[in-house]
């Protein structure tokens, strides 16, 4: 005698299913958890850049015949990195000066709740900024 077979198909089904609803659930957990970090590191980026900005030079800035405003260019990597490293779940914060501006790049390395592969991701930003004092300046910022 044969045992009756209905009903296999759909067992399957919902087993497939179960499955394919949880690997979503991991994904848009991953994304997620992947955007708000990328907002972080972002974030960290633009306050390191703008906490070395800051640094204005004070010989150029009490100088009458200078026109500009100048960057202390030793302390504004300093204190950009510093900013930078403030933060958690910061791994490295790498700060340069271009002329009058300071670039921030910050990387971050984030534990992702569902891993995939190896569980962390890297994220990585830059941002730049450049130094402002009140008063009228030629041509803008």
């Amino acid at each position: 005698m044969r045992r009756s077979q209905d009903g296999q198909t759909l067992v399957i089904f919902t087993i497939v299913s179960a499955f394919i609803l949880v690997a979503t659930i991991a994904l848009v957990g991953n994304t997620q958890v992947l955007f708000v970090n990328v907002n972080r590191a972002d974030a960290v980026a633009l306050l390191a850049a703008q906490a070395g900005a800051s640094t204005i030079s004070h010989d150029a800035l009490y100088d009458p015949t200078n026109e500009r405003i100048a960057l202390d260019q030793g302390l504004a990597v300093i204190q950009c990195e510093k900013a930078g490293h403030q933060q958690p779940f910061i791994v490295d914060v790498h700060c340069t000066t271009n002329g009058n501006a300071v670039i921030a790049t910050v990387t971050e390395q984030v534990e992702m709740p569902f891993p995939l592969l190896n569980g962390t991701e890297t994220v990585t930003a830059t941002r730049t900024a450049r130094p402002a004092f009140g008063g009228t300046t030629s041509g803008g910022f």
